[in-house]
């Protein structure tokens, strides 16, 4: 990369570089840094992907859904994700639940959207909501999945691999840092041209506009919708892939997307998903309790703001 701008006084110009992990579009952006940081981050991602995938039958998390309720050698990493998974769980009163994989599979999402389309291993467990059977042990080094349940990273999963790689990138010598997985946005350190970072929010009724403009210092952003996991029920039904803890089926709260700030991309994600659970004003006044900023676009099309949403807004 070229030093001349910055010879100059002219802030270096940032690297960046977009590909598909994860089942989803990946953006990494690094300001004061290398492509060789890039090569990082996408290789990051994709080992974590390699762990955490439901669709791979030797990931982490299948082999730990098809041990019936035995404890198996899985990477730290898996430990992490899980053992912040079941904070999520808590945290959010049960509305964001790592333990919905069999629920999914029952109505229908069985096949990897990307890729080979093959189908996800099949798992011996059929109940839901069992979040508290999960154990992680970290000095055994070892996961634990009931035996009658399955469970599904999902959303956390993009949201944490975001933390991770941002932090790594930072602590390679970046001075800004963004990795945005599929919605599930980290941000660290500070862009060479600015104090913040500017996202634009995209609206579900009009893509690609926006319906907001945010300003973000440093955290996580996380969006969660049901516009783009969807296919052909067997009732010849649309079903997404968010469900409700509460009903085992996909949510029906008249939410179509909900967009959540948080100090990381994994808290972000478990209460945008949490808020999908909710009508729009209950969820925005879920966010306010907890202290974070959200929006929330609706069936009808009504835009729905927290009440710190207007720190963020550009």
């Amino acid at each position: 990369m070229s030093n001349e701008g910055a010879l100059h006084g002219a802030p270096a110009r940032p690297v960046q570089r977009d590909f598909r992990v994860m089942g989803c579009q990946a953006h990494v952006v690094v300001h004061g840094g290398t492509e060789a940081m890039l090569d990082h981050a996408e290789a990051r991602l994709r080992e974590l992907e390699s762990l955490w995938s439901r669709f791979r039958d030797d990931s982490d998390i299948t082999r730990a859904n098809t041990a019936a309720g035995l404890p198996v050698q899985v990477h730290e990493d898996t430990l992490a994700v899980v053992a912040r998974a079941l904070d999520a769980w808590r945290q959010t009163d049960g509305r964001f639940d790592i333990t919905m994989l069999p629920a999914l599979l029952q109505h229908g999402y069985t096949h990897s959207a990307v890729g080979t389309h093959a189908p996800a291993p099949s798992v011996p467990g059929t109940r839901v909501g069992l979040s508290a059977g999960v154990r992680t042990d970290f000095e055994a080094g070892t996961l634990t999945v009931p035996a009658t349940t399955a469970i599904d990273l999902g959303g956390i999963g993009k949201g944490f691999a975001a933390d991770i790689v941002a932090e790594e990138l930072i602590e390679m010598g970046a001075t800004g840092a963004l990795v945005n997985v599929g919605g599930d946005l980290a941000a660290l350190g500070t862009p060479s041209d600015d104090t913040s970072w500017y996202l634009g929010i995209e609206d579900p009724r009009n893509p690609p506009a926006h319906v907001a403009v945010l300003r973000l210092q440093t955290g996580g952003l996380a969006t969660s919708g049901t516009t783009i996991r969807t296919w052909t029920a067997s009732d010849g039904t649309t079903a997404h892939h968010l469900i409700d803890p509460t009903s085992s089926r996909p949510s029906a709260s008249g939410v179509v997307t909900a967009t959540v700030i948080a100090a990381d991309a994994a808290t972000a994600e478990s209460f945008a998903t949490s808020a999908m659970m909710l009508p729009a004003a209950e969820a925005a006044a879920m966010l306010d309790r907890v202290g974070l900023a959200g929006l929330l676009v609706t069936t009808d099309g009504e835009v729905v703001r927290t009440s710190t949403l207007k720190d963020f807004e550009s």
